[in-house]
């Protein structure tokens, strides 16, 4: 990928995702033709090693809906995890001269809308040294959250430990939107040990232990189904994940 311009590049992790991005590009393509919307924007899909077939659908997805230009295809030989899909992106993102580099995920369930009120935010804020922005889906007047009561109260729970467990008031830390700024996440990017659901969470805890700045701000948000994420299991291994890290972070610096 070519980068030009300095402007944020919004990586896509994508595991056998054919079937739920062309909504998502759908709603891309609409709203880079408004005024103002996603300009300085590009995305990396990062296949995670969903194999050949998907590969070539996941280039005729992006051909026919016209988004060549702004809209790259990162293939990757063996499945990662999703953080891991992240990294790859990121890796490769920080070469082409990028000042912000971020993910969505791939299910829709982040609108473009939603990505350009935090890149708004982004622009607002240039005068502060701010390492990153986190999306946060907070059920408050003014915003419009869809999903269902079992996965609100488990995702609030999880957000609660994760506040204790690390010392921080951080209202959502699973957000499937997140932008960093490019040199503070060159510090920071070999930090998260889990490659598959909390490795957005552990960097941005890395980033708070290290004293950086991280915002969260507010948007609309909508539950897609399908998750590839087992209810009932995945929370609690994630939170293993997590006490071991803040363990690791609180090891002293040799």
């Amino acid at each position: 990928m070519k980068n030009d311009r300095a402007g944020i590049l919004i990586v896509i992790p994508a595991y056998h995702e054919s079937r739920r991005l062309p909504s998502l590009f759908i709603d891309i393509a609409a709203h880079v033709k408004k005024p103002g919307g996603l300009a300085g924007v590009d995305f990396l899909v990062v296949d995670d090693g969903s194999g050949a077939e998907e590969v070539d659908k996941l280039r005729s997805l992006i051909a026919a809906h016209g988004l060549g230009e702004i809209v790259s295809l990162l293939p990757l030989s063996v499945n990662q995890g999703k953080g891991g899909a992240v990294k790859a992106g990121f890796t490769q993102g920080l070469g082409t001269g990028y000042d912000y580099l971020g993910f969505m995920d791939a299910d829709g369930s982040v609108s473009a809308a939603a990505l350009t009120e935090v890149v708004e935010y982004l622009q607002k804020c240039a005068h502060i040294p701010l390492a990153a922005v986190a999306a946060s889906r907070v059920r408050m007047l003014g915003r419009n959250i869809a999903r269902s009561w079992p996965r609100h109260y488990v995702s609030r729970v999880f957000a609660t430990f994760v506040s204790f467990c690390f010392g921080v008031q951080m209202h959502d830390s699973q957000c499937g939107l997140k932008i960093f700024k490019s040199d503070v996440l060159k510090k920071y990017l070999d930090a998260p040990t889990d490659f598959r659901w909390v490795w957005d969470t552990e960097l941005v805890m890395a980033m708070l232990h290290g004293g950086e700045t991280v915002h969260e701000v507010p948007i609309d948000w909508r539950e897609m189904g399908d998750s590839k994420m087992l209810f009932l299991h995945d929370p609690f291994v994630m939170a293993a994940h997590l006490i071991a890290f803040r363990r690791r972070l609180s090891e002293p610096k040799r």
